[in-house]
């Protein structure tokens, strides 16, 4: 899937999960749930995350170990050792979940169990193609639509 994908999907789910959870600081809430939807794709030299961090594409393979389980509780896990907020580490696991999902829907798939795994769990999606674009769309109208029609009524 593509970033801008990942990133309306995130937007979604932030704003619903805002209104059901009430954070203490709902920006920087939403802001960790969208880079955690960035997130499994540091491994990858051309993503907006894996720029900045090229020594991780060339020690992990796309869509390996940041695509699994096993780095869905990690981050986590370091965000609330850092911030101590349960709820912080939360918005970060539910980002990089939603990740992990939309690209387990894709053709190229992921490996959940990777590197314990080889197993690569596959969609039916090709990424960039017209339907990813059209989800793109329903993602980002419904959580603008969500933000001000819920959030502000």
């Amino acid at each position: 899937m593509l970033f801008r994908t990942h990133i309306a999907f995130a937007f979604l789910i932030a704003v619903v999960a805002i209104s059901l959870v009430s954070p203490e600081n709902s920006f920087v809430f939403a802001l960790l749930l969208m880079f955690g939807s960035a997130l499994p794709d540091i491994d990858h030299p051309k993503s907006r995350v894996g720029r900045f961090a090229r020594p991780f594409s060339f020690l992990f393979e796309h869509r390996g170990f940041f695509h699994s389980f096993f780095a869905l509780a990690l981050f986590p896990v370091l965000i609330f050792f850092l911030s101590g907020s349960v709820m912080y580490s939360s918005a970060l696991l539910i980002g990089y979940a939603s990740h992990i999902f939309l690209d387990s829907l894709s053709l190229r798939g992921i490996m959940p169990f990777h590197p314990l795994l080889r197993f690569r769990m596959s969609g039916f999606l090709r990424s960039g193609a017209f339907y990813e674009h059209a989800f793109f769309g329903v993602f980002a109208v419904s959580g603008i639509l969500f933000l001000v029609f819920v959030n502000f009524h």
